[in-house]
């Protein structure tokens, strides 16, 4: 199984990457081993050599952030469809503040790709205009990341 993860992370802090980071090392740590990329970096990847793509950025006005959605347009035409994929966003815990894993889901579903766990959601909180990981979310990350790997074992 070859997994491949690709990222954005926009905040000085790098929230969204360490996300990334702990889901991975979460997977790895199951047996099931990431290659993960910052999306900046990931134009030079296969996605067709993978079998499962994973998706993770911020929230930003609603949506993924403008690098995470030119890498999931720039799937398109590419015969990946038949792969499984996940996804994984951080956002300010509110009512305005939107989903950008229901745009990811929607953009992989489209390319032909069968979304194969619930997404996960990691809240972060701003203290003097610098985001961090709300408390427990760093758990709820390595729990997924586990639950991932389990299901991509099946």
């Amino acid at each position: 199984m070859k997994v491949l993860m690709i990222y954005d992370t926009v905040s000085e802090q790098k929230v969204t990457g360490r996300v990334a980071g702990i889901v991975a090392a979460a997977m790895n740590d199951a047996g099931v081993p990431v290659e993960s990329y910052f999306v900046g970096d990931a134009r030079s990847v296969s996605v067709k050599d993978y079998d499962c793509i994973i998706v993770g950025a911020p929230t930003m006005a609603w949506r993924p952030s403008e690098r995470m959605k030119d890498f999931l347009t720039s799937l398109e035409g590419d015969d990946i469809s038949g792969k499984t994929a996940a996804t994984f966003d951080t956002q300010v815990r509110s009512v305005a503040s939107g989903n950008a894993t229901k745009h990811m889901e929607k953009s992989l579903a489209d390319l032909g790709l069968r979304i194969i766990s619930p997404s996960l959601i990691a809240y972060v909180q701003s203290e003097n205009k610098a985001y961090r990981l709300k408390d427990g979310e760093v758990e709820k990350a390595q729990a997924w990341g586990k639950d991932l790997a389990k299901a991509l074992s099946k």
